[in-house]
This record gives C-alpha cells, structure tokens and sequence, in this order.
C-alpha cells in the first residue's frame, strides 16, 4: 500500500490494529477524537484466546503482561473473578492500563473526528477529512479503516444500511474510589478474594467489581445496577436519549435504587444515595451493531472503508464480550492486511462476520438469560465470582 493507512479510533480494537501494523512494518497514521487518553478506568475480563497472540506482537511475557494490566497487579490477576466470562486461564484486567500499554511507541492524533470520506475512483487513493488541530486537515490514504466504537462516526456516515439496537434494558454504572480502609470497612470480607461480587433482587441485578488496586492509593470500585424494562411506561428506559445526556441521571439512579431497603453489605453500603452521589454515574443503553456483509464487502471495494470492533458487531456492556472481540479484531485485520491487503480484508470479513453474529447473539442471549434467572429466583443470592 502506497499510502499510509487511516485508523479511525484508538481504542482496543484501533490500538491492536495499530501494534500488529506496527509489527508487519505497513504504515499508518491513527486518529482519535478526544484530547487526551480517556479517564475512566474500568476492568474488563481478558482471555487467553485474546491475550496471548496479544502479548506476541508486543514481544512480552504472560508474566509481564499480567503485571503491567491486571487489577490485582501485585498478583497479576490470580484473584477470583468467576462469572459467565470466566475461563482457568481469563483474569480482570484494567482497561485504561491494556491501551496504554497499547499506546507505547504509537503516535495519536488526538482531537480528530472524520468529517467525511471522498470516494475514491480507480487506481487513486481514499481521502479522508478531520475535524482537527492546526496541524492536519484531511488524510490521503490507502486505506480507511473505523475502529471508532458503538457511536461511529464511520458508520453512520457511510452505511447507512447499518443497525444499532438498544435493548429493553435499563442499567446503571458508577466509578468512584475509596482508601484501603474505608474499602474495608465498606466491604468487610465479602471482596477479600474476589474481584467481582453480585447480589439479586426480583428482577434487579447488583454488582460492584474493583477497577484497580494499588498500594497507599486509593482503591477504585465500579458498581452496576440493571434490570429488563418494564414496558413503555418506563420513565428509566430512555432508548433515545443523546450520547452525551448519559451522566445526567444521577437521580433518577438514587430514586431506583431506594425501592430495595434490604440489601446486606456492602451493597447497602454501595447503593445508598449519599454514596452514589460521589461516584461518577452512567446511565448505560445496552446497544448492539449489526451490518450486511454484502454491504461491508461493497464499501471496501468502492472508498476503501473497512470497519471494525463495536463499529460494526457491538455486543451489550452486560452479557458481552467486546473487549476480547475488540482485541481478536485488530490482530486478524492486521495479519489480514499484511499477507494479502485489501484482497485480505475482504477474506477476513467472510471469516469474521460469522463469529460476530454469533458474538452479538450469544451476549443478547447471555443478558436475557441473567434476567430471566432473576425473575425465577424468589430469594436474594449473594454470589462471589
């Protein structure tokens, strides 16, 4: 390829793609639109099936890798995590340390939003224009791949024939942090060994999961609340809300979460209004992406515009496994693009798209299954995982 190849999005999916670039020596040039390496730091559950072609192309150890990203760096993930995601060989990792030790050696151009994509015609190049700083206003590349999430911008400018999904659920997350001794006298022993903890009730399900653990700071803690919708009556199921409204119902998080006045510890000690308060809230929409293959294969062949990760096969945040989705993506596109180029990646859509509508249907049935159990379960289980 003549021109540097455009990488729209820097997160797991943009990142991978870019390391594994980076490894077969093929150029690129990679875009994100925020200023500066997002401040959130959630954990996320890695599997070897993801993890180890990883730490290959990054030239590391397991040992190493584990160090750098678990959550319980000390011990390099061994704590329990359990759940629907877990494996003997899977452990929690912290997303935030994952793409930054992605991002090492990479350069980004951060602040920049694809504006539009000029089509190319035979033999010439796509050209791709940014919203950016001073320095760069459009892209002659090769090559446009969007790896720019749920909400892409790619997408939505180029396919309109794509789909997102918002599933009738309504799901809360909250981040915040506690000292080592308020955490333990939050949570008592009930996360002594574990990374993830839930408890039910009707047809609610409560979860607190520990982002990040390091010694003399501060322990970061995530909690998640979710429930099906219940019909259109449904003041806290807001399919259509915009992107950007999501950290504004804080309250209406306090006013859910009072109905359940006989939560044990530490949930109670989680999910009360002073705390939650504090903690940076989201209200989540539990979204998935779908496109036809035909459509994908016919954009490529026409501007050069390939997309992937939640850009195009999004699963649920709950039920879902985009994250390892993410990272298998950009280590097979990459290898795709460098053993045969564009003919490459229209092999690697034939092979992929069936793993990700399978993806997509597992976690859509992952979540309903979670809530189903709730609704036949009459009594509160406490759960470790």
């Amino acid at each position: 390829m003549t021109q540097p190849i455009a990488i729209i999005g820097a997160g797991l999916s943009g990142l991978t793609l870019s390391r594994t670039l980076l490894h077969h020596g093929i150029p690129f040039t990679l875009y994100q639109k925020g200023r500066s390496p997002p401040r959130h730091s959630y954990a996320i559950t890695l599997q070897a099936s993801a993890y180890r072609p990883l730490i290959k192309i990054l030239d590391i150890s397991e040992d190493a890798f584990r160090s750098l990203v678990a959550v319980d760096a000390k011990r390099s993930g061994l704590a329990s995590h359990g759940g629907g995601m877990y494996t003997g060989s899977s452990f929690r990792a912290n997303k935030r340390k994952v793409e930054r030790l992605l991002r090492r050696g990479l350069f980004v151009h951060w602040k920049h939003m694809l504006e539009n994509v000029a089509e190319r015609s035979e033999n010439q190049a796509t050209q791709a224009s940014a919203t950016p700083d001073e320095l760069l206003k459009s892209h002659t590349a090769s090559l446009v791949i969007g790896a720019d999430g749920v909400h892409s911008t790619v997408r939505n400018v180029l396919l309109p024939s794509a789909s997102v999904e918002v599933l009738p659920y309504v799901a809360f997350n909250g981040q915040g942090t506690l000292t080592h001794r308020n955490f333990r006298r939050v949570n008592g022993t009930a996360m002594k060994d574990s990374m993830v903890i839930e408890t039910r009730r009707r047809d609610a399900l409560f979860s607190i999961s520990i982002n990040e653990t390091r010694p003399k700071l501060p322990i970061s803690v995530s909690w998640t609340y979710s429930r099906p919708a219940r019909g259109p009556t449904d003041v806290a199921y807001r399919p259509d809300r915009p992107v950007e409204d999501a950290e504004k119902y804080v309250e209406m998080a306090v006013s859910e979460f009072g109905g359940f006045r006989d939560l044990e510890r530490p949930f109670s000690n989680t999910f009360n209004a002073s705390r939650v308060r504090e903690d940076e809230v989201k209200h989540w929409l539990m979204r998935t992406t779908s496109a036809p293959l035909p459509a994908l294969q016919d954009l490529l062949a026409k501007s050069g515009v390939c997309l992937m990760g939640d850009a195009v096969h999004a699963e649920p945040i709950i039920g879902g496994n985009g994250a390892n989705a993410a990272i298998i993506d950009g280590l097979t596109l990459g290898e795709a693009i460098a053993s045969g180029g564009q003919t490459g990646i229209s092999k690697w859509y034939d092979d992929r798209y069936p793993v990700w509508k399978q993806g997509v249907e597992e976690s859509r049935k992952n979540i309903a299954r979670v809530h189903q159990q709730l609704k036949e379960t009459a009594s509160s289980v406490l759960r470790t995982v």
